[in-house]
């Protein structure tokens, strides 16, 4: 069914993770608004989460401590 499981043997989604934290290890600042990207790509920085949501189309969502 094309469905792939991490820490479950009956996966619900195309990528289903059996876990309380998904780790992107690498950041990465899109150069801009329209920099490359593909829809549904996710990436971060010290500032920022990044969400491209159409082909080149970024938004981007400041973090901060608590």
């Amino acid at each position: 069914d094309g469905l792939v499981g991490i820490w479950t043997t009956s996966p619900t989604a195309k990528l289903d993770v059996n876990s309380d934290v998904l780790r992107l290890r690498t950041a990465k600042t899109p150069a801009s608004a329209a920099a490359s990207g593909n829809a549904g790509d996710i990436c971060w920085d010290s500032s920022y989460i990044y969400v491209c949501i159409a082909s080149s189309t970024w938004r981007r969502v400041l973090h901060a401590t608590w």
